[in-house]
């Protein structure tokens, strides 16, 4: 169960997203993640990814995740940890808006489940276009999230966009605090 952020899942999710895509963009990998997170969430109780979302203008990014995609376009300050520095090296870049995947993903670290949820998630959402992926993920987790200064979408608004919430938030017992 990966329930806690591994900059090295993160890298392999990229590249498993990328790797299906045409042409894989920062906006599109970003928001298949969240997609298949909230699938994930719906059918496993959990978001494998371990990251916290914001609520960004083009819609929800997991903010670690984002992290490391500034690591793979070359960005180092204090805010990127080394860690992901190493996690993104030799394994994926980040040119404009495009992700260029450097190497294989490691299918050793996703599981069966998170796999089958990033399908599905590439199915419904990939290759879509930008305006289409972008309406429809905001949602009302983001728009809640939009609305707080900090920008951060409490896992319980993510839980009230699923079919099953009041199912998710029982097996959560779910107080949110905040983001982490």
């Amino acid at each position: 169960m990966q329930e806690i952020f591994s900059p090295e899942v993160a890298v392999d999710v990229m590249l498993y997203v990328s790797k299906r895509l045409k042409n894989p963009t920062i906006h599109e990998v970003l928001k298949i993640q969240y997609f298949a997170d909230k699938l994930h969430l719906s059918r496993y109780g959990f978001m494998p990814s371990g990251d916290s979302y914001i609520a960004m203008e083009f819609g929800p990014v997991g903010s670690k995740t984002y992290d490391l995609i500034k690591a793979a376009r070359g960005v180092r300050n204090r805010f990127i940890p080394e860690s992901f520095v190493s996690a993104a090296e030799g394994h994926l870049q980040v040119t404009g808006a495009d992700v260029v995947i450097l190497s294989e993903p490691d299918l050793s670290l996703l599981s069966e489940a998170q796999i089958e949820c990033l399908e599905e998630a590439i199915s419904e959402y990939g290759n879509m276009d930008f305006k289409t992926r972008t309406a429809i993920s905001h949602d009302d987790a983001w728009d809640k999230g939009w609305a707080r200064v900090s920008k951060c979408m409490l896992t319980n608004d993510i839980v009230g966009t699923l079919q099953n919430a009041d199912e998710i938030r029982e097996h959560l017992n779910l107080q949110d605090a905040g983001c982490h």
